[in-house]
């Protein structure tokens, strides 16, 4: 017998306003020792079979399930969570929802856990050491839980499971909220695990960092297992992308050496940006360039928005810095106008970016120095006011949404600004279509996963039709197709002269559609350029922890001449230096 089995289970969910179909027929078995991919499209049912395994379903989750589902021989539905919990921990989506809040820092909400089981105190001590380390959180654990970056809160969130050492881990969308660099560590720590001791499960959308990592990928679309392979298997059969599943670059480069006849067809594809980088370094330039593309890169200046539509408002920070509490900077000196385009801000996690957001309608005031919108100092009027220019979405929509439906969550912002009838149900109309939101309008918002929650905070900000749209990590566990959602929705802002502030850990999403890419490092602006610019700056990138997109990487790594954002570019380039050397 396997250690994980399910057997035909079928799992509905019992909401507030109707039933939701989450699992149907689905039997799996998985190895003891096993490392377990799963991914697909949003609301197909991958945190469900997550839930399956510590016993949160049928033990929590109200629903009706058939079918069986055994750990190590036990049945869940004849076991506690309690009871499960010392076999099979699991990390949530939104780390919010497992933090306690109970405990005034990160060292007593590591340990809390273990204190619960009444452990030794030595062993408490030398547990939460030991997995403060492995998450690489050692600085924060005087740090509040309550205070710190969602990236921060995720790697908290995952320490407090490791300390339990239970012998499955169950890993839902653990670097969602993480820098690029963040992410693969978390990856590489998980995959280095001892496999004698662990059985690890990871949901994830990340698969360009993660199925290098994997023995198995699993895809659950729909309530059902459409792929089960090793990596290369489920990422190169044809069908896949028709499951709303990112084909990683390395894969993508690899298909295309085969299809144009670079590559023996039969020969395994990469699935690694290391094995890609092998696979294509015959064609690469014989000499390489001193450095990376640095025309127009600032330390802080505006950067060119040429062709776009200037903002009537705009932005200005005139050296500002933050302090939180008189004790953590989390700003030092920034200056920035920002006045067109889409401008995203990346950064490690803990740089000041979620920060420097709630500065942007007064959330926040500057400790120091000045910031205005328009002609408004965010210090003398009231955030009410400043919001009639500036729409912020929250990185958890969880803090943002508190109606029973949809659509009164939507309808909310222009009501609250007193817009005519006629006016407020255009609006929320255009909002609802924008983010395809139209199936659930009439649904709870918390009856629904944490992607489409997203969206639905993303559309009561639309619908207030601001000037200017503040978007925390709006692509954080989105498929696809919700990330070329969203995009859609940014390019179409910008069209219509709507300033696009995007805070985001998301380098591919950046790489296209940022017509302003700033990064920032400790509360500093590090990099101020389009992203050809930045993402051409890899040493000074690495002062933020964060990593250029993969195919950035690649056409580095090859000594390619210009930095390329896309395959197409990469190829181009490969071609001309080919064609050069006749």
């Amino acid at each position: 017998m396997s250690l994980i089995d399910i057997d035909d289970v079928t799992f509905t969910y019992r909401t507030q306003s109707d039933d939701v179909h989450a699992l149907e027929n689905v039997t799996c078995s998985i190895e003891q020792g096993s490392f377990v991919g799963v991914t697909g499209p949003s609301d197909a049912g991958k945190s469900t079979f997550g839930r399956l395994i510590p016993s949160y379903i049928p033990n929590f989750f109200d629903g009706n399930l058939s079918g069986t589902v055994t750990v190590d021989g036990v049945d869940m539905r004849e076991t506690t969570i309690g009871e499960q919990s010392m076999k099979a921990g699991m990390l949530f989506e939104n780390p919010f929802d497992q933090l306690t809040g109970a405990s005034t820092t990160v060292l007593e909400e590591v340990g809390y856990g273990l204190e619960n089981l009444a452990l030794p105190v030595d062993e408490i001590i030398s547990r939460t050491k030991w997995s403060l380390e492995l998450a690489g959180i050692e600085d924060l654990v005087m740090r509040n839980p309550q205070r710190l970056s969602g990236g921060q809160s995720q790697r908290v969130a995952l320490a407090s499971i490791l300390a339990m050492q239970p012998e499955i881990l169950v890993l839902d969308e653990p670097t969602s909220q993480l820098d690029p660099q963040g992410s693969e560590e978390v990856f590489r720590i998980v995959s280095n695990l001892d496999r004698e001791e662990y059985t690890i499960v990871l949901i994830s959308q990340d698969l360009t960092r993660l199925a290098p990592h994997l023995d198995r990928l699993i895809v659950i679309d729909d309530g059902q297992i459409t792929h089960d392979g090793t990596p290369t298997e489920v990422l190169t059969d044809p069908t896949i992308e028709d499951r709303a599943v990112p084909v990683p670059d390395p894969v993508t480069i690899g298909q295309r050496l085969r299809s144009n006849g670079y590559v023996d067809e039969t020969a395994p594809v990469p699935v690694s940006m290391a094995d890609a980088v092998e696979e294509l370094q015959p064609y690469a330039p014989t000499t390489r360039p001193a450095g990376g593309t640095t025309d127009g890169v600032t330390d802080g200046g505006a950067a060119s928005a040429d062709g776009l539509v200037a903002n009537d408002v705009g932005i200005r920070m005139d050296d500002v810095v933050f302090r939180y509490n008189e004790e953590v900077e989390a700003l030092s000196g920034v200056s920035l106008d920002l006045d067109a385009g889409c401008v995203c801000l990346i950064g490690q996690n803990g740089a000041g970016k979620t920060t420097f957001a709630k500065h942007l309608n007064g959330l926040l005031e500057p400790t120091e120095g000045q910031v205005t919108v328009g002609d408004l100092d965010t210090r003398e009027h009231r955030v009410a006011r400043i919001a009639q220019e500036i729409g912020l979405n929250f990185q958890n929509p969880n803090d943002q949404l508190f109606h029973n439906t949809v659509d009164e969550e939507i309808r909310y912002g222009p009501k609250n600004f007193e817009y005519n009838d006629e006016r407020i149900d255009e609006l929320v109309e255009d909002a609802v279509e924008r983010l395809e939101l139209e199936d659930v309008r009439e649904k709870n918002p918390y009856d629904m996963g944490q992607p489409k929650r997203k969206r639905v905070a993303v559309a009561s900000v639309i619908a207030m039709d601001t000037p200017i749209v503040v978007l925390d990590e709006p692509t954080g566990g989105q498929d696809a197709e919700g990330n070329e959602l969203l995009g859609d929705l940014v390019e179409s802002l910008v069209s219509d002269g709507v300033l696009v502030v995007v805070i985001t850990h998301d380098v591919d999403f950046a790489s296209r559609y940022a017509d302003r890419l700033i990064a920032l490092s400790n509360g500093e602006v590090l990099l101020d350029g389009s992203a050809r610019e930045v993402f051409g700056q890899p040493d000074v990138l690495e002062e933020t922890d964060v990593s250029p997109p993969i195919v950035t990487q690649i056409g580095q790594q090859l000594g390619l001449e210009k930095t390329v954002l896309t395959v197409d570019e990469l190829f181009a380039q490969l071609e001309r230096t080919s064609e050069a050397s006749g």
